[in-house]
């Protein structure tokens, strides 16, 4: 009975895992595919700050989909687990919240400076988070679980490099939907990756008793902050 029931936990995560990476994986298609039209319309004798902002930010968004999904099929499966509703509630709005900008209208109003500031902190967040995705390699997880520590590269600095460069993104594509309810979904999205790192944290405690003595080294989020 056991073997039968590990065996469905195996193919479930393998389905859970193939089926997401295939989201992604559709994700980063639309957005590269957009980046390459976007090159393509490119006029070289007039050449557009805007323009070129937008298709690096568009790429590297693409290429951060993409080493997701790739991850996401290739990942360990867990040694450990935050069971409940509220700790896997919290990581999936964590991650996915501020989809909902799109709901809102893009600002057109805004100084020129505004845009190009928000491709910048959109190629800088990115490119941050495809550097910890690689280093965080096969144990990256949307969910609270462990599967392995990672302590090098970024990792040596602060605890969660990841979830600082998806912040450092997100302030950007939210300029470019300036309003109280950006501002409003900012704030939540960023309390709700507060209380993933607490869950995420308390799983890789009870599992690695070295997370301890890694955690006294690190900051957590901001080097000399927080």
């Amino acid at each position: 009975m056991n073997a039968k029931l590990s065996a469905r936990r195996h193919y479930l995560d393998l389905l859970v895992r193939f089926a997401l990476g295939l989201v992604f994986a559709f994700w980063a298609g639309a957005c590269l595919k957009s980046g390459i039209v976007g090159l393509q319309e490119i006029d070289s004798s007039n050449l557009q700050p805007r323009q070129i902002s937008q298709i690096l930010s568009v790429f590297t968004i693409g290429f951060y989909m993409l080493v997701i999904a790739c991850l996401y099929v290739l990942r360990l499966r867990p040694v450990s687990k935050f069971m409940g509703v509220t700790p896997c509630a919290t990581a999936i709005l964590g991650g996915f919240l501020l989809s909902a900008l799109l709901l809102l209208h893009q600002r057109e109003d805004l100084p020129l400076w505004a845009p190009l500031f928000s491709d910048l902190l959109v190629v800088v967040g990115n490119g941050f988070a495809i550097i910890a995705l690689l280093q965080l390699g096969r144990s990256f997880s949307i969910l609270p679980e462990g599967r392995r520590m990672v302590t090098h590269g970024l990792y040596a600095v602060v605890r969660h490099p990841l979830y600082l460069a998806e912040a450092v993104a997100t302030l950007g594509v939210a300029i470019n939907f300036f309003s109280s309810w950006a501002l409003i979904l900012v704030a939540m999205q960023l309390a709700l990756q507060i209380g993933r790192i607490h869950y995420e944290e308390k799983v890789l405690k009870e599992y690695f008793p070295e997370y301890e003595d890694y955690a006294r080294k690190t900051w957590r989020l901001i080097p000399g902050v927080y």
